[in-house]
């Protein structure tokens, strides 16, 4: 037997530049990001478990539950610019970074706000594109010739 070894298929998503403030732009994906919505999953599944009574609600998971849709959203920040650590230090972007600038700020919420409803629109914008896309598609299509 021959058998065909396809790669898999890559996630899609959306990702543009956005203006924060104060000279700062974030790049920021869309909301179907796989690694979002893992994250979101494993949070729902810890507080199910909490509800059901199989995991402690301790002031320890309390705590952490607070930062988790923060951790979540970090992984929709992709980069930025115009963000410094320290005066004239960059603070340069990676996974951590994004992680701790959505969780252990004074701006955390702000960023994580703007973050989340930025990549809820874009996923808004992909999908009706994708919708016109294919409605053109099916209109052309569909359409009976006359000659």
């Amino acid at each position: 037997m021959l058998i065909k070894i396809e790669q898999p298929p890559k996630a899609e998503f959306s990702q543009v530049w956005c203006d924060y403030k104060d000279g700062v732009r974030l790049l920021i994906a869309s909301s179907n990001k796989p690694s979002f919505n893992r994250a979101l999953e494993l949070n729902n599944m810890q507080a199910e478990q909490e509800l059901q009574g199989a995991k402690a609600i301790t002031d320890d998971t309390a705590e952490g539950s607070k930062l988790a849709f923060n951790r979540a959203i970090s992984h929709l920040l992709l980069g930025w610019t115009g963000i410094d650590a320290e005066p004239n230090k960059p603070f340069e972007y990676s996974a951590k970074n994004a992680e701790i600038l959505c969780t252990q700020t004074q701006e955390s919420l702000e960023i994580a706000t703007f973050v989340i409803n930025k990549a809820f629109e874009l996923e808004k914008d992909r999908t009706t594109t994708l919708a016109e896309e294919v409605g053109k598609s099916s209109d052309s299509t569909s359409k009976e010739s006359t000659e």
